[in-house]
C-alpha cells in the first residue's frame, strides 16, 4: 500500500460543526475518520466511471500506429485523443 499523503481542505464553520456533532455522537472516531470514510464512499459510488476513464486514458509508450479508419471510428464515437509525440 502506498504511503498516505496529507492534503488541506477548507470547510465552513457550519460543515465542521456538523462533522464534530457526528464525531461527538460516536458515528466517527474523528474528523479525519469522517473525511476518509466520505471519500471512500464517494469513490465507491463512482467506481465504474473512474475505471472507464482510467481505461480510456491509458498511456502507450513506444510506437503506436494510427490508421485513418481507426481515428475516424473514434471520432464517430465522440472520443477525444490526447496524442503527444517526442522525437
Amino acid at each position: 500500500m502506498a504511503e498516505p499523503q496529507k492534503i488541506t481542505v477548507n470547510l465552513s464553520v457550519v460543515v465542521l460543526g456538523q462533522i464534530d456533532l457526528l464525531v461527538e455522537q460516536g458515528f466517527y472516531s474523528s474528523r479525519s475518520d469522517f473525511i476518509r470514510t466520505s471519500i471512500r464512499n464517494l469513490l465507491s459510488k463512482h467506481e465504474d466511471m473512474v475505471e472507464q476513464t482510467a481505461v480510456r486514458k491509458q498511456m502507450a509508450l513506444g510506437v503506436m500506429i494510427f490508421t485513418r479508419e481507426g481515428l475516424e471510428k473514434r471520432r464517430e464515437a465522440g472520443e477525444l485523443l490526447d496524442i503527444k509525440c517526442s522525437v
